[in-house]
């Protein structure tokens, strides 16, 4: 697959805009990566991808609802936590190869960290510290994650994070930003999940995403954004094999 290049004239007639929804595979979790795995089912991925389903979609995205796309594993090492950087073709979709999501921005989690090795109980929420996490723009070490322990008898609990970036049609250059959100459920609390991380395990689940693509509204503002993408594009060494 060869590397997509942010056009440096965009044409401004209908950029990318949107719901989307996805699921139907599953991710591998630990302290510093998150693999996005590959459904047999859903077909073969290239290297460092994985596959899902296109489960909503509104505007551009009712064109590929319910048909598959690929989705781009992150390693905190190339797409680090707090601090701007891009990752080329996160996503993309069979059914329409001509728009393209691209990352630049993952947010720390807001959870706080009272609670995160509390006693198990309902309500209690967690934004873990990771020591591997730790950078200049992230000094805490936070945890993109937001933990959540839900009501009921076992326990059972959420994981959330947010991310943000651009969606580009390929064939014009148009861009737009987008934020998603993915999320996975456990049945067991999510202390318990902490201490598999520290403990330097994997964990592997289901989970779902949604995004919203919206169309920037200044062309002068899409083009001082666009310099900055390839100043990134530029700087940013292709591709680490993930484990």
């Amino acid at each position: 697959m060869s590397v997509l290049t942010l056009a440096p004239t965009p044409s401004w007639g209908t950029p990318v805009s949107g719901d989307l929804g996805i699921g139907g595979s599953s991710a591998e979790v630990a302290a510093t990566f998150l693999n996005f795995l590959c459904n047999p089912a859903l077909g073969a991925c290239p290297l460092d991808y994985g596959n899902f389903i296109v489960t909503q979609g509104t505007n551009d995205f009712v064109a590929v609802l319910f048909t598959g796309g690929l989705i781009h594993s992150l390693n905190q090492a190339t797409e680090p936590i707090n601090e701007p950087f891009l990752l080329l073709n996160f996503m993309f979709f069979a059914a329409d190869p001509d728009i393209a999501l691209h990352l630049t921005f993952i947010p720390t989690g807001v959870s706080g960290q009272a609670d995160c090795f509390a006693a198990p109980a309902t309500g209690q929420t967690c934004t873990p510290v990771i020591p591997a996490l730790v950078t200049a723009a992230n000094p805490l070490g936070l945890s993109p994650f937001n933990l959540q322990n839900l009501p009921g008898a076992p326990l059972s609990s959420t994981a959330s994070f947010a991310v943000a970036g651009i969606a580009e049609r390929i064939s014009t250059g148009e861009l737009s930003n987008f934020v998603g959100r993915f999320s996975a459920s456990f049945g067991v609390p999510y202390q318990n999940l902490l201490l598999q991380l520290g403990a330097g395990e994997t964990i592997t689940s289901p989970y779902e995403a949604t995004f919203e693509v919206t169309v920037i509204p200044e062309p002068g503002t899409t083009m001082l954004m666009l310099g900055g993408l390839l100043v990134f594009a530029g700087s940013i060494a292709r591709r680490r094999v993930r484990k």
